[in-house]
């Protein structure tokens, strides 16, 4: 029997999850948007805070329903069983297998700037990264998860040891860190997508919840998990950030992609550059370990709600999943890769993954998750309406920003809810 998640790879799966290619990639395109460094700082903490309410609140729903799934199955049990079937699919297709196919090519980039001399191609480089790991999630069981745990603490220690190092040493170039002709942006859109931006990077807060049933005490660990590795990996963001803004000159950090690979030949000259690459490759590797433990857990918990004999999931959700799951998020993934369309794709999904969190922690409101234990005033009258005012805020000025990519996935979440409500005769709220 697979055993049961205790605290530190809990934690170490939410930080796995969340240190992927948004801290690797996304500061420069920030900066671009928002133009001082004061303003890149401030993105950085108020996506972080805001990650931080919502751990908070995931962790009161998951005390009252320990089950896997993540939103798919809040929004069953709270709101409607169509929202918990659209979330799921939502999740499962574009969450996981979308992001993956994203982190996959990330991985034969980086891959190739490390090991110049395989021609293999960052596509099969790619594809080989998603095989690595869905092998390893569903042959290798227990093991499995134990190189996950382990993947995920080197990972996090080779990227606070280039902040901590570069916090500690004085920038070499005396331009860098110069706000000198940068003006911070009016708080407006260009605001609002820079934090979507970095929302993307701290996306993974809540990956705990997708397999809280397999969590040894999960209404104590499943919380502790959320809000450590988020705090945790909140500190390492600024501090990353910190490092770049103090070694690098704003015009080449504005223009860059690969922010760490440059502060690290800042640091440590051309030559290290490769190594680092290798470092990065090894980053998005356990990211991808990730996605392939948590994406299959959600699908399988939806499949358990169409079993007459499986009591809406609650209980049939703590089996093993099934490794033919693991390889269907593996094939989609490849599928995205090779055909190229994964990038309109991901374009979309970052609007449609800031609406269903917003809903299930409102949630919280409905008779159902009140039955046992009243939600805390300080969650009813204080967490809830900030983070669902901040997420409503962020998604508005980003659809301001970027009107056709919002309009699309709207209508997408429009037509998905009609047809299902159409098809469902127990569709109802519990308010």
């Amino acid at each position: 029997m697979f055993p049961r998640i205790t605290l530190i790879p809990a934690i170490f799966l939410v930080t796995a999850s969340m240190l992927g290619s948004g801290i690797l990639t996304t500061t420069g395109s920030i900066l671009s948007m928002v133009k001082s460094p004061g303003a890149v700082l401030a993105v950085w903490v108020l996506a972080g805070l805001h990650a931080v309410v919502g751990a908070y609140c995931y962790g009161l729903i998951v005390r009252r329903i320990p089950v896997n799934g993540g939103e798919a199955s809040i929004l069953r049990t709270y709101l409607s069983p169509a929202l918990g079937e659209i979330a799921g699919w939502v999740s499962f297709v574009v969450g996981f297998s979308a992001s993956n196919a994203a982190s996959a090519i990330g991985f034969g980039a980086y891959l190739e700037k490390a090991l110049p001399s395989v021609n293999a191609g960052i596509k099969t480089a790619a594809l080989g990264a998603i095989l690595m790991v869905t092998v390893m999630h569903s042959f290798a069981g227990p093991v499995g998860l134990r190189l996950q745990t382990a993947m995920a603490a080197l990972k996090f220690g080779l990227l606070a040891a280039v902040t901590l190092w570069g916090l500690s040493h004085v920038a070499s170039d005396p331009t860098a860190g110069s706000a000198e002709g940068w003006e911070a942006a009016s708080f407006g859109p260009a605001w609002g997508l820079a934090i979507m931006f970095s929302m993307f990077a701290y996306l993974g807060w809540s990956a705990a919840i997708y397999s809280a049933a397999e969590t040894k005490d999960p209404a104590r660990t499943v919380p502790k998990a959320m809000l450590y590795g988020t705090a945790i990996v909140l500190v390492l963001y600024v501090g990353v950030n910190v490092a770049l803004l103090k070694h690098i000159a704003l015009a080449d950090l504005a223009k860059e992609k690969a922010v760490l690979e440059l502060l690290v030949r800042k640091l440590f000259g051309d030559g290290a550059s490769r190594i680092f690459a290798g470092i990065v490759s090894f980053a998005l590797l356990s990211s991808l370990g990730a996605s392939a433990f948590l994406g299959p857990r959600v699908l399988h918990t939806m499949l358990l709600w169409y079993r007459p004999t499986s009591n809406g999931g609650a209980q049939n959700s703590q089996l093993r999943v099934p490794w033919s799951l693991v390889w269907m998020q593996a094939a989609l993934s490849m599928g995205m890769i090779l055909s190229g369309t994964f990038e309109q794709i991901l374009t979309v999904t970052g609007f449609l993954l800031g609406i269903f969190p917003i809903l299930a922690v409102v949630g919280l409101y409905t008779r159902r998750a009140n039955e046992e234990q009243e939600v805390p005033i300080l969650a009813r009258g204080l967490a809830v309406p900030l983070f669902v005012a901040g997420s409503l805020l962020i998604l508005v000025l980003g659809a301001m920003e970027k009107p056709g990519e919002m309009g699309v996935a709207s209508g997408l979440v429009l037509v998905i809810f009609l047809l299902r409500h159409r098809a469902s005769q127990t569709d109802k709220f519990s308010f």
